[in-house]
Order: structure tokens, then C-alpha cells, then sequence
């Protein structure tokens, strides 16, 4: 993704060439890269409170390749 990985990536044909690889098959942490937060954004300029805790949590899908964000932002 245009947000994460760098492009042209060092040599398109090796794996070691992305970010993906490391991030999602050797550590197991989920990437969050296309939120569209554009309601967020409203809400928080309507009320003035721009702080609060976002959490995303994938889906406990066994063998499962992708899941839905699930993001949740609490004020």
C-alpha cells in the first residue's frame, strides 16, 4: 500500500522487499493502513475533543488470510 511501503520496493520479486511480509507472517501485527476516518474527523471538530484511545482487532478466523478493521475509537 502506497501509505506503508515504499515503491519501487528494492527488488520486486523478493519477499524481503516488503514490509507486509515482516509485519503481518513473522510478527503476527495487523496493519491498519486504509481507515477512513472522515466521520471521526467531523465529530471530533463538532465537540472540540480530539483525544481518545483507537483500537482494531482482526477477526479469530483460523487459516484466515484477511479480515474486516473492527476499529473502534473511544472518546
Amino acid at each position: 500500500m502506497p501509505s506503508l511501503e515504499s515503491w519501487p520496493p528494492p527488488n520486486f520479486l523478493d519477499p524481503e522487499g516488503f514490509l507486509h511480509h515482516f509485519l503481518l507472517g513473522r510478527f503476527g501485527i495487523a496493519i491498519g493502513e486504509l481507515f477512513v476516518l472522515d466521520a471521526l474527523a467531523d465529530d471530533c471538530a463538532n465537540d472540540g475533543v480530539y483525544e481518545g484511545f483507537f483500537t482494531s482487532a482482526p477477526l479469530n478466523v483460523p487459516g484466515g488470510t484477511g479480515t474486516p478493521p473492527n476499529a473502534l475509537f473511544i472518546k
